[in-house]
């Protein structure tokens, strides 16, 4: 019998554990998000009409990128941890701006702008939700591959 305890001790307190673990990582991850500045699509819109310098990252699929995006926006697909090669030819002195179409929280797009950030890139902000979804629906510039 006395076995039998700490084998259903740990079926209970292990699966908690891992719970707990999963929740602090996706608060930390959600509050690094939530300090990235946000941009609006009017915001956005009027920068790119006085033709400031400006890189714009689409972290949306390759495929979804291809059937529109921002007019002059370069596709780097979100992924958990992006590396130097991701993102080598970004110049680090312009302004970037990135975007997708995750809804509320902007979560693919302001975790790369995180990342983006934690490398260095001193000027960088997502695009506020609706996006890019906004953005086609106010007819703003879009181009296809």
């Amino acid at each position: 019998m006395k076995t039998e305890f700490p084998a259903k001790l740990k079926r209970v307190v292990v699966p908690f554990s891992l719970s707990m673990v999963l929740f602090v990582m996706v608060s930390v991850c959600e509050s690094v998000q939530a300090d990235v500045p946000r941009i609006t699509i009017q915001e956005l819109k009027e920068i790119m009409d006085k033709g400031t310098e400006l890189t714009i990252i689409d972290t949306q699929p390759r495929a979804i990128y291809a059937m529109g995006h921002i007019k002059g926006a370069v596709s780097i697909p979100w992924k958990s941890q992006i590396v130097l090669e991701d993102v080598w030819s970004l110049a680090s002195d312009v302004p970037i701006v990135t975007y997708c179409d995750c809804g509320p929280g902007e979560a693919d797009s302001a975790d790369m702008a995180a990342q983006l950030i934690r490398m260095g890139f001193d000027d960088v902000k997502t695009l506020k939700d609706p996006s890019i979804r906004g953005w086609k629906e106010a007819g703003y510039p879009v181009e296809t591959e």
